[in-house]
């Protein structure tokens, strides 16, 4: 599963975590094919609720749980 945060000191970009570590993602449609590594300070990220509302082109199974 893919867990998505808000990274406070970039917007407009989440941070994802999944099992191969974090992940720097545009929040725009088929922002997860954009991704690169994030390397920054994850006790800042606020885990994103509500991950329906940007396509990130993930499959359905993938989105975190709301």
């Amino acid at each position: 599963m893919i867990v998505f945060y808000e990274y406070l000191e970039q917007p407009p970009y989440w941070i994802a975590h999944d099992e191969d570590g974090y992940w720097l993602v545009p929040v725009r449609a088929q922002g997860w094919h954009d991704r690169e590594m994030f390397v920054g300070r994850v006790p800042e990220l606020r885990q994103v609720v509500n991950v329906n509302q940007v396509d990130l082109g993930l499959p359905d199974s993938s989105k975190a749980a709301s």
